[in-house]
């Protein structure tokens, strides 16, 4: 079997943003997920992928390409014309498709999807302008996160607001500074896990959920651009991941919730759900299709496929089979 691994390089707009990390980390997983393939036997190619050669995808010839392409943000069209190229191929390829990564990338159709399929969500709002009326129904302290970024890009601490008017003061300044639409949430004081779904031969796995740990508690308690990214930044040591220690009810409602996402959100082969719980109420936060592959015990991913039994060469071959048997009942 020969396996394509397809990988978006930074764009110039990207080389040139502080930013940078959030994009270089691809070719890196695109190396761990090819050293894993070629461990189960498979022949590989890496095809790293700029703004200026999307259209080379048509030209792949593969049995399967492995699909890490993850421009997202002010990029996020060059996204969409890759998933149209990838689909012209008519090869089978892994992950979610074109539609939904299109949700995904889009936090507030992102938001919408899954209140509109009944999932739990925290209230939220999206603005696009700064003359919006702030709904009335906010349950305070809220959250402000970009629209089109992942990666925690302009989380700060900052970004808790606890009225209004200081609502409308940090909307209006992410705004501006990153020149796209923003969204406020509830933010929910809890605990805060990642869940990891993958399809297996025998059904939908929802494998046992990782948890995020912060030594700050309250509004201080969640993952920022700095304690993801930036080794340097006060915010890197305040959180760590472990196994989560659950009640078998609660991880229960965990897993159907999960379960219920990753089809109603149209997610095929993986998908990570980052959720925070209150008591026993479970919200999801974001449902990521395509979510970040690596080896590294910082991420819950790798936590909860360990838990499993898995190594990440049995996990990304599961990706794999998975894509091949959508592949066969298609035809």
């Amino acid at each position: 079997m020969k396996i394509a691994i397809i990988y978006s390089l930074p764009t110039r707009r990207a080389l040139a943003s502080p930013f940078l990390a959030t994009d270089e980390d691809t070719k890196e997983s695109a190396d761990e997920v090819a050293e894993a393939l070629v461990l189960k036997g498979v022949t590989v190619v890496l095809l790293p992928i700029s703004e200026d050669t999307i259209d080379q995808i048509r030209n792949i010839r593969a049995d399967v390409i492995f699909n890490l392409l993850e421009w997202d943000g002010l990029d996020g069209s060059l996204l969409v014309r890759a998933m149209e190229a990838l689909d012209a191929t008519g090869i089978a390829y892994t992950g979610s498709s074109n539609a939904a990564l299109a949700v995904c990338n889009d936090k507030s159709r992102m938001k919408a999807a899954m209140e509109a399929a009944g999932l739990p969500t925290p209230r939220w709002q999206k603005f696009e302008t700064g003359n919006e009326s702030v709904r009335d129904d906010f349950v305070y302290p809220a959250i402000v996160k970009l629209g089109l970024q992942h990666c925690s890009v302009g989380l700060t601490k900052d970004a808790v607001v606890k009225n209004a008017d200081e609502l409308i003061r940090v909307t209006n300044d992410r705004m501006q500074t990153f020149k796209q639409s923003v969204y406020v949430e509830e933010f929910i004081v809890g605990r805060e896990f990642q869940v990891t779904i993958i399809q297996k031969k025998n059904g939908l796995a929802v494998l046992h959920p990782a948890e995020i740990l912060f030594t700050t508690q309250g509004t201080g308690a969640f993952l920022t651009y700095g304690s993801r990214w930036d080794e340097t930044h006060a915010d890197y040591k305040e959180s760590s991941v472990r196994l989560a220690h659950l009640s078998l009810s609660f991880l229960e409602k965990i897993n159907r919730i999960s379960h219920k996402a990753f089809i109603d959100m149209g997610f095929a082969d993986y998908s990570r759900l980052d959720i925070r719980t209150r008591d026993d109420e479970v919200f999801i936060l974001e449902a990521n299709a395509n979510p970040g592959l690596g080896d590294s015990d910082d991420y819950g991913m790798t936590v909860s496929y360990k838990a499993a039994g898995m190594t990440f060469a049995d996990f990304i071959r599961e990706i794999v089979e998975s894509c091949l048997r959508r592949s066969t009942s298609v035809r």
